[in-house]
């Protein structure tokens, strides 16, 4: 499977994550991501950025404006992570609360 990545979602993501504290460039399926304690929170993905919401979350975002269940095969939704294919300014906030929530996992 050969994921296409937006090189302006990369930067859009990287401006965003910029100014979050505990989130660390690296890397998920090759492509460019955030972790915290060595989780995956955040990464580009092909037609958006996927963030790690936790279930019940991932249930409230989904269907709202530019968000999307995250589903890497066909078939394959994971529970836990949402796609964000619109706004990505107006949906900053999310990408912060997917940090928490990983760290949130840690403990």
């Amino acid at each position: 499977m050969r994921i296409k990545i937006e090189p302006e979602h990369v930067k859009i993501m990287d401006a965003i994550m910029d100014d979050i504290p505990d989130a660390k460039a690296g890397k998920m399926f090759g492509s460019p991501a955030y972790k915290t304690n060595g989780k995956l929170a955040v990464a580009a993905f092909d037609g958006g950025i996927v963030v790690k919401v936790g279930a019940a979350r991932t249930k409230e975002l989904v269907g709202k404006r530019g968000i999307a269940a995250f589903e890497p095969l066909p078939g394959r939704v994971w529970k836990d992570w949402v796609l964000i294919t619109g706004d990505f300014e107006q949906n900053r906030a999310i990408f912060a609360e997917a940090v928490q929530y990983v760290l949130s996992q840690a403990r």
